[in-house]
C-alpha cells in the first residue's frame, strides 16, 4: 500500500442530466447481491500530507477506520509542485492504509494567490472528474468523500448502484444558492456523516432522513496525551519564561478568534501565550497585534509536527478555544481539534460560549466560557481560571473524565458501524 501515482484510468461515464438522484435503491440492487463492505476509499481535494487540520483528521480517520479490519485508501491528488514526503510520519499514524494519487490539472501553485481562484477551480473538477472515473470502474470499495465539488461530480455522475455505495463526510455547510445545490444532494445519499449536532440538524431540515445521517464529532488521540510533565516542567523544557501560560492551538483565520485572545493578554498583563501553529496568510496580522498590545509575552512556534503538539500544550495552564461568532462555521458547525486535544492534556479550557462548543463543553462545570469577541471576556475568564487553581484542577478533571469518546479509534469505529450498515457494493 505504497504512494502511488495514478493516470488517467479511462473516460469517464458521462454526467446524469437528472438534476435529483434517487433515493430509493435500485430495484436490481438486490439484498442478495449486496456484499458486506470489506474497502473504504476515503476520496478528499487535499495536499496530503500539509499543514491544515484537515490533513490530520484525514489521516487519523484513515487509521481508526483500518484498525477496525476494513481496507483503507486514502485518494489525493498528486499536487504541483510534488513534493514527496513520508505521511505517516508527518501525522504519525501508522501505515496501516495506502495512499493513491490522481493527476489533475493543477496550476494553483504556479499563479499568485490573489489569482488562485480560477486555477482552484479546474484542479478541483478535473480531480472529480477522475475520482469519478475511479469509482465507476472500481466498485468493490465503499467511498467517503470530504470536499463538496468532489461530491457533487460523483453523485451526479455515477449510477443509481453505485450511489449506494457513496457516503459523505461534512464539516461545513456553503451559502447562498451553493449550500441548497449541496443540500440537494446530501438528502438523497445512503450515509452522511456530520461533525456536529448543528450540521445534522440543517442536513436533516434540508430532507435527509434522520437514519442516514450520524454525526461524528472529531477527535485525538488519546495515547500521545499519556505521560506528559507539568506545566513548568514542559516550560522549563521549552524554554518559556516560567510565567502563568495560555496555549492555543491551530490555525490564525479570524473565524478562530485569535486576534481577540491575543487583545485580551493586554489585560492578563502576569501571563503569557503561546500560539502553535498558524498560516503563512494571517502570521503577520496576529505577530503585529501581539507586538503593539503584549510585547514580548506572545511566542510563535510556526507550524509544529503533529505528534509534536500534546507536549506543547502541557507547557500551559489554560487552554483557549476563542472561536468567533462572526462565521457560521465558527458558531454553528465546528468541532476543533484542538477541543479534544485540551481535554486530553487535562488543563483547564477557556471557550467561547457559542452552540458548537457546547455541544461538548457545559460552563461552571468543565470549562470557563468568556463572550465570542470579546478581549475584556476572554481576558475575565483567563484570570479567574489562573487565579483558582484548585477550581482550574476540578474542571480540568471534568473535561479530561469526558474524552474518552473522542479517542479516534472509538469513532472509527462508530462510523465503519455506520459505513457498513448503510452502504451496499457489489451488484449487478
Amino acid at each position: 500500500m505504497g504512494s502511488t501515482p495514478l493516470g488517467w484510468p479511462g473516460a469517464p461515464p458521462r454526467p446524469s442530466s437528472r438534476r435529483t438522484i434517487g433515493r430509493a435503491r435500485s430495484a436490481s440492487h438486490s439484498v442478495a447481491s449486496r456484499h458486506e463492505l470489506t474497502r473504504v476509499e476515503l476520496v478528499v481535494n487535499i495536499r496530503f500530507p500539509g499543514p491544515r487540520a484537515h490533513g490530520i483528521q484525514v489521516a487519523a480517520m484513515a487509521e481508526a477506520l483500518a484498525r477496525t479490519g476494513l481496507n483503507v485508501d486514502v485518494v489525493v491528488p498528486r499536487r504541483f509542485p510534488f513534493r514527496a514526503a513520508d505521511v505517516y510520519g508527518h501525522y504519525g499514524v501508522k501505515p496501516i492504509f495506502g495512499v493513491q494519487r490522481i493527476v489533475s490539472l493543477d496550476l494553483i501553485e504556479a499563479v499568485p494567490a490573489r489569482f488562485q481562484r480560477l486555477p482552484f477551480l479546474v484542479q478541483s473538477v478535473t480531480f472529480g472528474w477522475r475520482a469519478l472515473a475511479r469509482t465507476a470502474l472500481d466498485r468493490t470499495a465503499g467511498v467517503l468523500v470530504r470536499d463538496h465539488y468532489t461530491l457533487t461530480i460523483l453523485a451526479r455522475g455515477l449510477k443509481d448502484r453505485d450511489r449506494e455505495r457513496l457516503a459523505v463526510e461534512v464539516h461545513d455547510l456553503p451559502g447562498g444558492k451553493r449550500r441548497a445545490r449541496l443540500l440537494s444532494v446530501l438528502k438523497e445519499l445512503p450515509a452522511v456523516i456530520a461533525i456536529s449536532n448543528g450540521l445534522r440538524d440543517e442536513i436533516v431540515a434540508a430532507g435527509a432522513p434522520p437514519e442516514a445521517v450520524l454525526v461524528a464529532r472529531d477527535g485525538v488521540h488519546l495515547e500521545r496525551f499519556e505521560d506528559l510533565p507539568d506545566a513548568k516542567v514542559a516550560r522549563a523544557h521549552l524554554k518559556l519564561p516560567e510565567l502563568p501560560t495560555v496555549v492555543y492551538a491551530g490555525q490564525f483565520y479570524p473565524w478562530k478568534g485569535v486576534d481577540a485572545l491575543v487583545e485580551a493578554m493586554a489585560h492578563v498583563p502576569d501571563a503569557q501565550l503561546l500560539l502553535l501553529g498558524g498560516d503563512d496568510a494571517n502570521l503577520p496580522r496576529v505577530v503585529a497585534l501581539a507586538q503593539k498590545v503584549a510585547p514580548g509575552r506572545v511566542h510563535f512556534t510556526g507550524n509544529l509536527p503533529h505528534a509534536a503538539v500534546p507536549f506543547h500544550l502541557a507547557a500551559g495552564d489554560v487552554m483557549a478555544v476563542p472561536n468567533s461568532a462572526r462565521a457560521e462555521i465558527s458558531a454553528r458547525f465546528t468541532s476543533p481539534l484542538k477541543l479534544f486535544e485540551a481535554m486530553a492534556v487535562n488543563r483547564a479550557i477557556v471557550a467561547t460560549d457559542l452552540p458548537s462548543l457546547r455541544e461538548v463543553l457545559t460552563p461552571g462545570k468543565d470549562c470557563w466560557m468568556a463572550q465570542p469577541d470579546d478581549a475584556a471576556s476572554l481576558a475575565d475568564a483567563i484570570r479567574d481560571a489562573l487565579g483558582k487553581p484548585a477550581e482550574r484542577a476540578r474542571r480540568a478533571a471534568a473535561a479530561h473524565a469526558q474524552v474518552e469518546q473522542y479517542d479516534w479509534d472509538a469513532r472509527g469505529r462508530n462510523v465503519a458501524r455506520f459505513l457498513r450498515a448503510r452502504l451496499s457494493v457489489g451488484g449487478a
